[in-house]
């Protein structure tokens, strides 16, 4: 570009920027229908609210009356086991061997067939 076509682009761009301006809504009208648009009716607002109250007070009572436990049953949590779905990673091939103890000089009952291994608890989760 050279020095005389900057002069005409400015032009051109002051140009498109008056019709611009010329075709656009004045500020206040488009502040006063958004604020006409936020403002919802009383009425609608209280049919929502007590329809989502309905809602609530409906789910509150089906979990009430659908609980397995509210026939006085109490749940003992010392016997109460959880399984994540990773522990099957915990197990590995041979791990028999893992919990047993070499038994050296003499031979126990508890032993495993063939070898002088006495077994211990295989449990090293905690609970």
């Amino acid at each position: 570009m050279t020095e005389r076509n900057h002069a005409d682009l400015g032009d051109r761009f002051h140009a498109l920027r008056r019709e611009d301006a010329a075709a656009a809504p004045p500020f206040d009208a488009t502040l006063a229908a958004a604020r006409a648009r936020r403002a919802a009716p009383p009425r609608r607002r209280t049919r929502w609210l007590a329809a989502a109250a309905v809602v609530v007070v409906g789910v509150a009572l089906a979990l009430l009356f659908t609980r397995p436990d509210r026939h006085g049953r109490t749940i003992d949590l010392a016997t109460v086991r959880w399984e994540g779905p990773t522990d099957f990673l915990l197990v590995l091939p041979g791990d028999e061997l893992l919990r047993t103890v070499p038994d050296f000089g003499r031979v126990s009952v508890s032993t495993l067939p063939g070898a002088g291994f006495t077994t211990i608890d295989s449990d090293r989760r905690t609970p």
